[in-house]
């Protein structure tokens, strides 16, 4: 039994190698076939890399509206960009509030409206200007009495000064009265007269009768008594010429610093009016005041001292006014400022000084950029934002730009140079490969890959890959780089 089995065995075991070694099986590749596949798979790469030129026929060359330039060197300068956001120039941006307290009686603008400066935009009737004028008509008049009164007597002044000057010429009585008969002389006139004519009545008397003493033919003692005489009335006639002066003189100066003092109280009181308009309204006068209606002696005309735009209004018609509350908001919005912030980390990098020129973009206003002139440089960091403030002031009539509008401001960091750049625009990245399509003729476009740097103004700084004088493709880009594509794909 067991030598069957055994025997068995072996046959089937014949069966298996005879059927191993006689069962057909597949041929394997050969090394040169191998490598022949390799080499047509990497062909058809290198055929689809090698299309790198696009020629194009007069129709699609017309409907691909290309554009080329030439290549330049051109000044870029290393800049960042910084945050910040646009604010009214604090210079031409005003709240109008009434420096004293009534009612609102007119508004005669609106929000929107433009204005100039010194227009009336509202009217107020306050009791407190009503008395403030009536106080200056009150002084006006002290001061026209005190100047009137201070002519007269500087005319007695000049006057007896002269009645003096020719008494002691030694004019006669009647012709100081004949030629004295227009002066102002008060009640000196006739008091030094009288007494000039008593001197010259006593000298007569005591010179007719000198000779009559000297031959006895009156008594001495007569002739001692009529000297006298004349020397008493040439005594009196020089006290009350010198008492005269000094009295006129008196009476001069007094008046003169009596109409110096009304006309402080009426400056004064002027100023305190004026304090009460609020200083952008016309300074009143002693010349203008006189202009003022007895009706309107209460109003108060509230003006703008700038040219600008009501930006707000705050109050309405008939509403209670008091000191410094604001009644409209004017601003010139033709002038703003973009604020910015400068983080400490960027500080150092930063090289921007006052009166230099950045440029400005609002993600609001698109392809529009504008120029700003820096007129603060912060030196004070914030505490609670931890940067310091950069400010440049716009000048634009642009009305899309608006106060609160978010902005970005871009300044140097760096010196300019000198680089090779092309118009972004014309810079195609494709694969993670940065190309231009530079134009060999009119209809032919060769792409060429280039290393870039840095970009500033819509222009992409080129490290390599072009020289200057290459015609760069800057229209019509998107066009030949999709022609490409296709004749790779049919490829």
């Amino acid at each position: 039994m067991h030598k069957k089995l055994l025997y068995a065995l072996g046959i089937s075991a014949l069966i298996v190698c005879v059927a191993f070694f006689l069962w057909p099986r597949p041929e394997h590749p050969s090394v040169e076939s191998v490598d022949l596949a390799s080499a047509e798979v990497d062909a058809e790469n290198i055929a689809a890399a090698e299309i790198r030129t696009v020629k194009l026929s007069p129709p699609k060359i017309a409907s691909a509206a290309i554009k080329v330039e030439a290549v330049k060197r051109r000044p870029l300068q290393p800049t960042c960009t910084l945050p910040g956001r646009l604010d009214y120039d604090q210079n031409r941006h005003v709240s109008i509030h009434s420096a004293c307290e009534g009612i609102l009686t007119d508004i005669l603008v609106q929000p929107g409206n433009e204005v100039t400066r010194g227009q009336v935009v509202a009217r107020i009737s306050s009791p407190e200007v009503g008395q403030a004028r009536s106080e200056v008509q009150s002084r006006l008049a002290s001061l026209q009495l005190a100047v009137n009164e201070q002519k007269r007597n500087s005319e007695i002044c000049s006057g007896v000064e002269e009645l003096v000057a020719l008494i002691r010429a030694g004019e006669s009585p009647e012709s100081l009265v004949t030629g004295l008969a227009t002066e102002t002389l008060g009640d000196y006139g006739r008091t030094l007269i009288e007494a000039y004519a008593r001197k010259r009545s006593a000298i007569a008397i005591a010179n007719g009768s000198r000779e009559a003493a000297d031959v006895g033919a009156i008594a001495g003692r007569i002739q001692t008594e009529r000297e006298r005489e004349r020397q008493t009335a040439d005594a009196a006639l020089t006290s009350l010429m010198e008492q005269a002066l000094f009295d006129v003189g008196q009476q001069c100066k007094q008046s003169t610093a009596a109409a110096e003092a009304a006309q402080r109280e009426v400056d004064i009181a002027l100023q305190r009016l004026n304090a009460l308009l609020g200083p952008a309204a016309p300074v009143v006068t002693q010349a203008s005041f006189s202009k003022v209606k007895k009706d309107t002696l209460s109003n108060v005309d509230l003006v703008s001292p700038i040219d600008g735009t009501v930006e707000e209004r705050l109050l309405t018609a008939t509403e209670r006014v008091s000191i410094g509350v604001p009644i409209f908001t004017i601003a010139d919005t033709s002038h703003l400022w973009a604020e910015a912030d400068i983080r400490q980390s960027d500080w150092n990098a930063i090289t921007v000084g006052l009166g230099q020129i950045v440029t400005i973009t609002a993600p609001a206003i698109a392809n529009t950029s504008f120029e700003g002139k820096v007129i603060v440089v912060g030196r004070r960091v914030n505490l609670a934002t931890g940067a310091a403030p950069l400010v440049a002031q716009i000048t634009s009539s642009d009305t899309r730009l608006r106060p609160g509008m978010f902005i970005r401001m871009t300044v140097p960091t760096a010196e300019s140079r000198d680089v090779i750049a092309v118009p972004t625009k014309a810079v195609v990245v494709h694969e993670n490969q940065t190309f231009v399509f530079v134009a060999d003729s009119d209809a032919e476009f060769r792409r060429v890959d280039v290393a870039t740097g840095e970009q500033q103004n819509e222009m992409t700084e080129i490290t390599s890959g072009l020289q200057v004088g290459d015609q760069v493709v800057v229209e019509g880009v998107f066009k030949l780089k999709s022609e490409i594509l296709l004749a790779g794909e049919e490829e």
